[in-house]
């Protein structure tokens, strides 16, 4: 049977000491993804690696790599330096130069037992159900009511956040596994649910939310009153929507709310205005998708509630109320309003964007069990309904939330079927990251302005659905990727081997090693900044790295040497190159050489090595990192002399352009 590493995941870097501490963005990401480890590989300029870890956790890499919520952005700790790194973009980024070299998009395939699973739903929930029951060695159906597989992905977000052929690759992987999907299949009208709780070993529901709620107010059923959902299905779909015209009112505030004002501005060439119950700095929408929609034109009314619709069988506008609050005291959603303030918005179309819910009609009444608003009786660790054998996951049972957030409860629940079905797998331990970087750190931390990702100019963008976003590309990705902190990943060292000589202590910038009159007590990773010079300066070889340790070091100095009889130890910092006919061992500060490494190029048959160094007033990556890097190439020429080695074998050179460095582009 195929065992599913995104399941039975274990931390294949052990954590900084002992305690197994994790980055905080991979433990704020709903599916753990390791941010970090592909954030470095990026800047190494090792795409197909970087997808590889990506898809460790996540089964549609390109797409939420365009519409992530990016959750790990808000908990980077390089945020408390200047700005968080740019995780979602470096995620595209890393799909993007994968695809460029051909590499990374050719799926395992998994070997199929005798069991197998019915999936409703082809939406971000089902489908990273399947994938990870695939790799179980489960049999996964995915049927599909829509013509196209995608749920939500395709018919509710447009092609200027997300092109459709990016998610076709995304669901080719996945049917590339063995995955079947089988699309125009609506359950409980083409296969009751009974008949198809029968035919499989179990079944997941993963309708998502495919309904939009509307008002009650006077004036709904007027013409030119249209609903969010089947809008965006229409447009979506190349539909023409007659109903639509050039005074347009959506009603909302939220993320749908955004796409469909700025989809209706690019219909209509019209003018596009949304009316929200919220302040401006409470409304539910990110923040970037507001600024955008207001780039393009979108007008948003704030603090404003619908009273009735205007019109006598056609919309001629919209009668508002002014909202007092929208929450009460304890947080929950309580609008009140001033009944007496009223004003009128005039416009020939609305489009009510207030909410969605699920259409449970297809379950016939054959169980399992609804509650009494409609909403499946769900046991949320075990992710089961009341039903033996059906399980549910994604916005059916969690509401509305992020595509990754939908991902993480479907692959619970692949989780959950597997045991139900007898696989030897458990659900994970939650991560616990680091705290946040002391002050004083994070002020001894060069600061470097994160990378924006281009994007097309807003009056040519509103003409048509081509995507918005360019992507960074190679040079503004490394260089973001490179202004990752290593979080948790720096100095680990033996207890067994320490000798208390205190050296760590000494040379630390950072002052992240601990001692008392016994000797060393820890390596404070909330201090630690992984520059590697105490690993260089340990005469007992008691510390090494958690990220890039000596062994990782040693292979990649094996694998530059395969095509090249030199190598150069460069930094991903500048992302420039000192010598460019040597196999290159990219580091995040050539600090981290040790003599013991950069004899090992040597011994491992390079005629010559090459030191990539930052000038003497300039610390680069590190403080003080440049003297550790002059420190150790004199120590090798002496050692090479003494050997009766050419000591000019060893090559210290001076990077003199820092790409990352220089204004973007």
């Amino acid at each position: 049977m195929a065992q599913d590493q995104t399941i039975t995941r274990h931390f294949f870097r052990p954590g900084t000491g002992d305690d197994g501490l994790r980055p905080p963005c991979e433990v704020a990401c709903p599916i753990h993804t390791d941010a970090q480890r592909y954030i470095q590989l990026v800047a190494a300029g090792r795409y197909a690696d970087a997808l590889e870890v990506i898809r460790d956790t996540n089964a549609l890499p390109q797409s939420i790599g365009r519409i992530c919520a990016h959750p790990c952005e808000d908990a980077c700790r390089r945020g408390q330096v200047d700005e968080p790194i740019a995780i979602c973009n470096i995620k595209r980024e890393a799909s993007d130069g994968a695809k460029a070299e051909g590499r990374g998009y050719d799926p395992p395939r998994p070997q199929f037992g005798d069991r197998k699973v019915a999936i409703i739903g082809s939406g971000p929930s089902g489908l990273a159900a399947a994938h990870d029951l695939a790799l179980m060695g489960i049999r996964p159906v995915v049927y599909e009511r829509q013509p196209e597989a995608g749920g939500f992905l395709r018919t509710g977000i447009l092609n200027y956040r997300l092109p459709k052929d990016i998610l076709d690759e995304d669901i080719a992987y996945i049917t590339g596994m063995g995955v079947e999907i089988r699309t125009g299949v609506a359950i409980g009208e083409d296969v009751g649910f009974d008949e198809l709780a029968a035919e499989h070993d179990a079944v997941l529901i993963a309708v998502g939310l495919s309904e939009s709620r509307s008002l009650p107010v006077a004036g709904v059923d007027n013409r030119g009153v249209l609903l969010a959902v089947p809008f965006l299905e229409a447009v979506n779909a190349g539909r023409e929507v007659p109903e639509l015209g050039k005074e347009i009112i959506v009603i909302g505030g939220g993320n749908v709310a955004i796409d469909v004002a700025r989809s209706a501005r690019r219909v209509s060439g019209g003018d596009v205005t949304m009316v929200c119950l919220e302040a401006d700095h409470e409304m539910p929408a990110h923040d970037w998708e507001v600024r955008d929609a207001v780039a393009e034109g979108v007008k948003i009314v704030c603090s404003q509630g619908p009273n009735a619709i205007v019109g006598d069988g056609q919309v001629e506008g919209l009668e508002m109320k002014r909202c007092e609050s929208v929450f009460d005291e304890q947080g929950r959603f309580a609008p009140t309003f001033c009944e007496t303030e009223l004003s009128t918005l005039p416009g020939d179309t609305v489009i009510i964007s207030i909410g969605q819910m699920s259409d449970m009609s297809f379950l016939g009444g054959s169980g399992p069990e609804l509650d009494g608003r409609g909403i499946l009786v769900f046991d949320r660790e075990q992710c089961a309904t009341t039903r033996r054998g059906v399980f549910a996951s994604g916005e059916v049972v969690t509401g509305p939330g992020a595509a990754v957030s939908a991902m993480a409860s479907g692959k619970r629940a692949a989780i959950a079927i597997g045991k139900f079905l007898g696989v030897d797998v458990d659900f994970p331990a939650e991560p616990r990251a680091v705290n946040e970087l002391p002050g004083y750190v994070a002020g001894m931390i060069n600061k470097g302005a994160r990378r924006s990702v281009p994007a097309r100019p807003e009056d040519e963008r509103v003409r048509d659905f081509g995507e918005v976003e360019l992507g960074l590309g190679e040079v503004d990705g490394r260089c973001e990727a490179s202004r990752c902190l290593l979080c948790a990943a720096g100095a680990r060292y033996s207890e067994t081997r320490c000798i208390s000589c205190l050296t760590c202590v000494r040379v630390c910038p950072y002052a992240a090693p601990e001692a008392d009159g016994n000797g060393l007590l820890k390596i404070d990773p909330d201090k630690c900044q992984a520059c590697g010079i105490c690993f260089t300066q340990c005469p007992a070889k008691a510390i090494d790295l958690a990220v890039l340790s000596e062994d990782d070091i040693r292979a990649a100095v094996d694998a530059a040497l395969e095509g090249s009889g030199e190598v150069e130890f460069g930094c991903w910092y500048p992302q420039t190159r000192v010598a460019a006919e040597a196999g290159a061992v990219m580091l995040p500060c050539t600090a981290r050489l040790s003599l013991g490494l950069v004899l090992y190029a040597f011994e491992a048959g390079a005629g010559r090595v090459h030191v990539a160094v930052c000038s003497e007033d300039d610390n680069g990556r590190f403080v003080t990192g440049h003297r550790q890097t002059r420190a150790v190439v004199e120590e090798g020429r002496r050692a090479l002399q003494e050997i009766g080695l050419d000591p000019e074998a060893l090559v210290l050179t001076l990077v003199k352009e820092k790409k990352c460095l220089k204004p973007q582009q």
